[in-house]
């Protein structure tokens, strides 16, 4: 077994094989060699295997002492998450056991674009949430009850090997393992930490304690998910002493896509022991299978697992992963891009200052933000930034409070050299009409946390179709240069000091939509219902280290240009400034720049999930993670560190319909390329 360290634990696991790579989650009490009769199977087969042992469980360890035990099922899933980022896995296939089938199902609803299919066995989904059981059934379940009990509970912690027997013994028919199988599996109990979590685990699904804080939001949405559209697999034994199958007659109601209920003669509550052959080839079948061609119904034995050729359904998932001349490498290790932070509602920008603090903004494109600009503490919370009133303003409230002292649709934030926080507020709410006095910068002193400078973009410059994207500095502070991606393009200029600003290269082509380029996602055209396609004009934008030289181009487009920020002075005539500019390299599409402290320009690429940089004038791939739904925004941390947010433009409504009005994204880092 390897060991790897997450934030919270020393994981305990067992990596194996090659191909597309299934996550084998074990149940309680049990521990990871549950899987090892299906795990080689599937390998066998092409697969990828990746078998942890959970939390509170055999060498997996907590690194802090402070740290709650908790169980429940949201922050197992979290904990498999950190596994799968340190591994450098962003696609993955999942099954699960006993409280494995309740990961599997929290990291389905958490993480959708992530995992492609699961596997429930013996344990049904509690999507929509737990009702108290009929009474047959809470029966079964005593130790539940049980363990909410003073005594209970300190009868498991002097007697923890017997309370596991005596489900052994119940759950599945006699004689189905032997003593040395037992005492093998007992010593993953006798973790200092199995008692704890295992209490906090069957407490909290019955709101007998609450489920570890980190976890909160995902306990919650998966009480508000009512179905499951992905492919999926549920796996139950006909005689399971303590989950039959009475107690699992509304699975099939919980899953609208590809599905397939099997049900198991003879076997009892864990199938992967007592007939790992049955249960390998049902996942062999799955994980390699088209989802598609589910046709089985529910009460249908063993017999149905249809022998899909697993070499064929590998090279179609090859195929579907190579997109622009980039090859994906399904569960690469390469590891390079980390997870930061995780968010409910769609992020654009990131800020990261000189002192590492680090802040997020939140748009309002499709949902009303509850935040606009907020700090991302160590713990990953987030604090409204600078304060809460100027965090207040709401769709719902437009007409009541002033859009001068509010932030109402913010795009970008980005720290000057002077110690400052500079948000870039378009005000256009939905990326639409701007309202009267809201397009404007803001300036916050970081030291103290206050803002202390307003400046507003008059109407005569943040014209009506205008929207103020990003902004860079002069390194002395006194010029800021924003990307107008709206109706006309252009490059607006302020003077930080006067508060005066003005329009360059206003409708010149280098800062319009290039028509002639259409942007794909997976060989197919991003479109709105309405046929409509992303049609974004002046974007990224990225100044030399000197301030000497500016750097832009259009999201809709795939051409970089570059014009001497002297040329963007007030005084100098439209004719001279174009004659200045000009074409760095041939691009892609492309939504945020940077310009490093090393002096490398690096490109963000939605098309293709990628983190491109400018070698000379060829572009050439940094890093390619399918998390990076839409590679929007860059930052540096004062290491080098660079920081990108997913803001899964291609996961909104505006493309996506029926999409809910609030998506999670992510905020991500990566090592500067070499």
């Amino acid at each position: 077994m390897a060991r790897l360290d997450t934030n919270d634990l020393a994981i305990d696991y067992r990596d194996e094989g090659d191909g597309p790579v299934v996550l084998l989650l074990h149940g309680w009490p049990d521990d990871a060699s549950t899987w090892d009769g299906v795990a080689a199977q599937l390998r066998a087969a092409g697969l990828r295997t990746i078998v942890p042992t959970l939390r509170g469980f055999g060498r997996t360890r907590f690194r802090h002492d402070d740290m709650p035990r908790t169980g429940n099922s949201a922050i197992h899933a979290l904990d498999q998450i950190a596994l799968m980022d340190a591994l450098g896995i962003e696609r993955f296939m999942v099954a699960g056991h006993d409280w494995g089938s309740n990961i599997a199902e929290a990291l389905a609803v958490g993480w959708p674009d992530r995992v492609e299919r699961i596997a429930m066995l013996s344990t049904p989904p509690r999507l929509g949430g737990m009702k108290t059981p009929p009474f047959w059934h809470a029966q079964r379940q005593w130790y539940h009850w049980f363990m909410a009990t003073g005594r209970g509970a300190q009868a498991i912690r002097d007697d923890r090997r017997g309370f596991a027997r005596t489900h052994w013994d119940n759950w599945s028919p006699p004689g189905w393992y032997d003593e040395a199988t037992f005492e093998r599996v007992a010593m993953a109990w006798d973790n200092p930490d199995w008692v704890d979590v295992t209490l906090h685990s069957y407490r909290s699904r019955w709101d007998e304690a609450a489920p570890d804080p980190r976890s909160a939001w995902l306990e919650d949405k998966v009480k508000a998910t009512k179905t499951l559209a992905l492919s999926a697999i549920y796996i139950q034994g006909e005689v399971d002493g303590v989950n039959p199958p009475a107690a699992s007659e509304q699975v099939p109601a919980k899953f609208e896509g590809p599905f397939k209920y099997v049900l198991l003669s003879g076997v009892g509550h864990f199938p992967q022991r007592e007939a790992p052959d049955d249960v390998a080839k049902l996942l062999v079948t799955h994980f390699g299978g088209d989802p598609a061609a589910s046709d089985q119904t529910p009460q249908e034995g063993t017999s149905m697992a249809r022998k899909i050729g697993l070499g064929i359904a590998v090279a179609a998932v090859a195929a579907t992963l190579v997109m622009g001349g980039v090859a994906f490498a399904q569960g690469s290790r390469g590891g390079a891009l980390t997870q930061e932070a995780q968010f409910d509602h769609q992020v654009t920008g990131v800020a990261v200052t000189a002192d590492g603090r680090r802040f997020v903004n939140f748009p309002r494109w499709t949902d009303d933000a509850p935040i606009s600009v907020a700090e991302v503490m160590k713990d990953g919370s987030l604090r409204p930034y600078p304060d809460a009133r100027w965090n207040s303003w709401r769709n719902a409230r437009a007409n009541d409070l002033p859009v001068e002292q509010h932030f109402v649709c913010v795009q970008s934030i980005v720290p000057d050299h002077q110690g400052n926080l500079w948000v870039l507020d378009p005000g256009a709410p939905g990326n639409e009409k701007i309202l009267p006095g809201a397009p404007k910068l803001v300036k916050i002193n970081l030291a103290t946390n206050r803002v202390t400078k307003t400046i507003a973009v008059p109407g005569d410059v943040a014209l009506q179709g205008t929207y103020l994207n990003d902004i860079r500095f002069s390194p002395d502070g006194r010029l800021g240069y924003i990307t107008d991606s709206g109706t006309r393009g252009a490059i607006i200029v302020v003077d930080l000091d006067s508060g005066e600003s003005w329009r360059a290269l206003d409708g010149h082509p280098s800062t319009q939509v290039d028509k002639t380029v259409t942007v794909t996602l997976d060989g197919k055209s991003l479109r709105r219902p309405d046929g409509r396609q992303p049609a974004f004009a002046a974007d990224g934008i990225a100044i030399s280290g000197d301030g000497q030289t500016l750097y832009y181009q259009a999201l809709t487009g795939r051409t970089l240009y570059a014009i001497p920020t002297a040329q963007l002075r007030k005084n100098v005539g439209e004719a001279d400034r174009a004659r200045a500019l000009k074409v760095v390299a041939q691009t892609h599409v492309a939504d945020g720049l940077w310009m490093s402290k090393a002096g490398t320009l690096y490109l963000t690429s939605p098309t293709d999930y990628s983190i491109k940089r400018l070698n000379g004038t060829r572009v050439e791939t940094v890093l390619t993670d399918r998390r990076l739904r839409w590679p929007d925004t860059f930052s540096e941390g004062p290491d080098g560190r660079l920081y990108v947010t997913a803001s899964h433009i291609q996961d909104t409504s505006w493309f996506t319909p029926g999409a809910p009005p609030s998506i999670r994204t992510q905020l991500f880092s990566f090592a500067p390329a070499r």
